[in-house]
């Protein structure tokens, strides 16, 4: 593939990606919000809201921990152009 064949391959998986979550979750939020991403997880973890932090599964905190990386990744990477 040549790169402009990578390029439009990667805006397309994420414009379909992203459309597709934001599909499903405004579908979610019109509806029900319990049909929700975060409903689902909160769900699977057992989290009532009100919890203390204390209270958090070791699941929940990794799962918090990997989108804080992730986060911060793709702000340095796409918005200021670092670790390419």
């Amino acid at each position: 593939m040549t790169l402009h064949q990578w390029h439009v391959f990667w805006l397309c998986w994420f414009l379909g990606s992203f459309g597709t979550f934001l599909g499903f979750e405004a579908y979610a939020l019109a509806t029900d919000w319990r049909r929700t991403l975060s409903a689902a997880v909160w769900h699977m973890e057992k989290f009532q809201p009100g919890q203390p932090i204390t209270a958090w599964t070791a699941l929940h905190l990794l799962f918090i921990g990997a989108l804080i990386v992730v986060d911060i990744w793709l702000i340095g990477h796409f918005g200021w152009m670092i670790w390419r």
